[in-house]
């Protein structure tokens, strides 16, 4: 029988990476044959603890249909998010955490998707609840998720299960307190064309009441300092892609690490009307500031309330 794939949406951040490899370790210790998959490059982040750890990388699979009889999905439930690369026939289990999805669209598959910080803690879950012993290479990678996607837990979407979970994984994992501090600063070095590539790198594209929504997100320390100075390229690069993919809407989503503000870049008039009425946020030019941290996938909801 062939093993069941465990991946997740192309080009993953870092809670999809240690998803994938630790709910692969999870399946295996219960008795099921299982082996990890991911199309496209990981994110810095995901690269910069796999790195450090030494942590072998995931393999990487052009296109997850043939080979495999069933597919589990972490960190994805959106149809659009899978380029058409995973038969939705084959999804046996979705493992997620957000709000807005498509988990209805996957007829066969199990579905455990919960408002938590990150998927990462819905994985570690399994292994504490079954008391399964976790690898310290899964067990960091959990953990590092957990930081990340909760914002070190000051992202307004952190819960005591995140912290509970972070605490437990720390056990095995044994990493210093200021950790949070070395994450974020892999990923706020942008020189040169790395900041247009991260603005590509972690984008999706939404369908709200008719229309074509894309955003980009960037998490890093520095944001006003690095829009000060190059908020320019990032919105020449937001033009491009708006063109190029027919999209009504695009905007960038700059979270501060440090600071616990939030930056959106916009490229035309509409998407800042849009950002105005949907966030009650006011534009200096093309760059708006608000106070707090908000995520996309907290964004979105917000949006398809103004949208439809």
């Amino acid at each position: 029988m062939n093993p069941t794939l465990v991946t997740s949406y192309p080009n993953p951040d870092l809670d999809a990476v240690a998803g994938v490899i630790a709910y692969a370790e999870f399946l295996h210790k219960t008795g099921k044959k299982a082996t990890v998959g991911i199309v496209g490059e990981p994110h810095d982040e995901a690269k910069y603890v796999l790195d450090r750890f030494a942590i072998t990388y995931p393999q990487t699979t052009l296109d997850n249909r043939g080979g495999f009889d069933e597919v589990v999905l972490v960190d994805a439930s959106d149809v659009g998010d899978l380029e058409g690369k995973v038969a939705l026939e084959k999804v046996v289990e979705i493992i997620d955490h957000r709000k807005v999805n498509e988990a209805d669209k996957f007829p066969k598959a199990k579905v455990q998707i919960e408002l938590v910080g990150a998927a990462a803690t819905l994985i570690a879950e399994r292994f504490m609840q079954n008391e399964i012993d976790i690898s310290k290479a899964a067990a960091t990678l959990l953990y590092a998720a957990i930081i990340s996607n909760t914002l070190n837990f000051k992202g307004s979407i952190t819960t005591d299960r995140d912290k509970e979970a972070a605490a437990w994984l720390n056990q095995i994992a044994e990493l210093p307190q200021d950790f949070s501090k070395d994450l974020f600063a892999a990923k706020s070095n942008l020189p040169g064309k790395k900041l247009v590539e991260r603005v590509r790198g972690d984008f999706k594209e939404f369908t709200m009441g008719g229309k074509k929504v894309g955003i980009a997100q960037v998490e890093i320390i520095g944001a006003k300092n690095l829009l000060d100075e190059r908020s320019e390229e990032v919105v020449q690069e937001l033009g491009r892609m708006k063109e190029e993919m027919g999209l009504d809407f695009i905007f960038q989503n700059t979270v501060e690490l440090e600071d616990n503000k939030n930056f959106f870049v916009v490229c035309d008039p509409d998407t800042k009307e849009l950002l105005e009425r949907a966030l009650g946020v006011g534009f200096i030019d093309s760059v708006a500031e608000r106070p707090g941290l908000i995520l996309r996938k907290q964004i979105v909801p917000l949006l398809m309330q103004e949208l439809q």
